[in-house]
């Protein structure tokens, strides 16, 4: 009879642990699917998670390492994706821009 009274609360319990399971963490690039690299968690310094890379609009960071880098990325933001460049846009702002070179223009 007691077994049956500490049924639901074990219920309870195991069901709670799994909101603590913290899906996409990751330690490298090749953990991460297509499309997505290891950055760092903009909330716990010490925990990487797989982000997307950055699309158009989207905030980047100048030095960020191409996609797959092999070491551990010191930043909470991926490359941009192709055809994209991390383009400063004010003196501490940078954007995923399309990459405009001068001999892309024709005059």
């Amino acid at each position: 009879m007691r077994s049956l009274r500490c049924a639901p609360l074990l219920f309870l319990l195991l069901s709670a642990g799994d909101a603590a399971v913290i899906t996409g963490a990751c330690e490298r690039d090749l953990q991460c699917g297509g499309g997505m690299c290891c950055a760092v968690s903009l909330w716990i310094r010490s925990l990487r998670m797989c982000t997307p890379m950055g699309h158009l609009g989207e905030d980047c960071h100048p030095l960020s390492h191409k996609i797959p880098f092999h070491g551990r990325r010191l930043h909470h933001t991926c490359p941009c994706v192709p055809n994209l460049a991390c383009i400063q846009i004010s003196p501490s702002k940078y954007k995923c821009l399309p990459d405009f070179n001068a001999e892309d223009a024709f005059f």
